[in-house]
């Protein structure tokens, strides 16, 4: 259990609670995809897979949604924002607020 528990790999996820939303908290000013934005889709890949566009698996996430999916520095003019904000698959505000930021500091991997 101790092994378990202390080996995870997402480290430095962000609890809703913990960003944006309404409780004012702060988004990090380096977001990447890797450690940041991954984790919130690694739900989605179970329909986002191979045969549903946008491949949302891990590893193959980043070159499906940049550049036809996001447009780095412009979060309002990316379909993924767009999306999400929406409603889409019910992310919370503080998860919605982080990928908004990832897209607005460049999109980066």
């Amino acid at each position: 259990l101790g092994l378990t528990m202390n080996s995870c790999y997402y480290d430095s996820i962000y609890e809703a609670d913990d960003i944006g939303g309404d409780n004012g908290g702060d988004i990090p000013t380096d977001v990447t995809f890797t450690t940041d934005i991954e984790p919130i889709f690694g739900f989605c890949s179970s329909c986002h897979g191979e045969s549903l566009s946008p491949d949302l698996r891990e590893g193959f996430a980043y070159d499906a949604l940049v550049p036809n999916y996001v447009t780095p520095n412009n979060a309002v003019g990316s379909q993924l924002y767009t999306f999400l904000e929406a409603g889409h698959q019910n992310l919370s505000s503080g998860q919605i607020a982080l990928v908004k930021a990832w897209i607005d500091q460049g999109a980066l991997e």
